[in-house]
């Protein structure tokens, strides 16, 4: 069945599902440079399970998921930090333990809880479809947060991003910015998992900026190819789940690697 995905903009489902897609490839891909430059692209499906955690232990206690989800990635990304920063334990070590724990709690939350059929399901593999104006302000505003961080730690981002043994040897207080933009990436991936669901949202963290990494000539010229190519990706990918009627996540995933494979095969 081919749909016109364009009669879906004509209910405000559609539009919502429109709006929280494309809020949710802007959110991820500017988070994308430096978690692809730092080389952290554990972490996208590292944090997604643990929030999925978080959502499980919600759906347990019959509290809001979303909230215990930032709670737990939040958690985790502390201690990751501290970890790395602390007791000098490598990102791919203590992750692995964070990764693996996580899995562990939301089996065994899901096995207790009694209602985790189809609320599970829509954060596993997303449910724009099914967002609201509370998720939509929530995009927006951890948009405006990561603009806004930028904004003041650009050039900090910029140093520790390259080098972070240069960027603390120059007198920037590269713990302060890492430990701020640990909480920005918790907050992204949990505010992304409506839309795109805990299974899928690391690859918004990812292809975009390994799709623009060839094409571009400067730092900054990176980081608006990587915006451009997630924008392009969950925008596609939504008018596209509409066309075929398939899951959003998965078709805003395809068509992001889509854009991958294009970007590598012409550079």
């Amino acid at each position: 069945m081919i749909n016109n995905p364009f009669l879906y903009l004509s209910y405000s489902f559609g539009i919502k599902a429109l709006i929280s897609a494309v809020l949710t490839g802007a959110v991820c891909s500017l988070i994308s440079p430096y978690i692809f430059l730092r080389k952290m692209a554990f972490a996208g499906a590292g944090l997604a399970h643990v929030a999925l955690s978080g959502i499980a232990f919600g759906i347990l206690i019959g509290s809001s998921p979303p909230v215990w989800a930032f709670i737990f990635t939040a958690l985790a990304s502390v201690i990751i930090w501290y970890l790395q920063t602390k007791e000098n334990f490598h990102f791919d070590i203590t992750m692995g333990i964070i990764f693996a724990t996580s899995v562990a709690l939301a089996v065994i939350f899901l096995s207790l809880s009694n209602s985790y059929g189809s609320s599970a399901l829509s954060y596993l593999f997303g449910s724009p479809l099914g967002v609201s104006e509370e998720d939509i302000v929530s995009l927006l505003t951890v948009l405006t947060a990561i603009v806004v961080f930028y904004l003041l730690f650009w050039r900090e981002v910029y140093l520790i991003t390259f080098s972070y043994e240069i960027a603390k040897a120059s007198g920037y207080k590269v713990e302060l910015i890492t430990f701020l933009m640990s909480l920005l990436i918790s907050a992204v991936i949990t505010v992304s998992i409506k839309a795109v669901g805990a299974l899928l949202v690391f690859s918004l963290l990812v292809m975009p900026s390994a799709s623009a990494f060839k094409l571009s000539r400067s730092y900054f010229h990176f980081f608006l190819l990587s915006l451009a190519f997630g924008l392009t990706a969950s925008t596609l990918g939504i008018l596209t789940s509409f066309t075929l009627d398939a899951p959003p996540g998965a078709t805003i995933t395809l068509v992001s690697f889509l854009l991958f494979i294009l970007t590598t095969l012409f550079k």
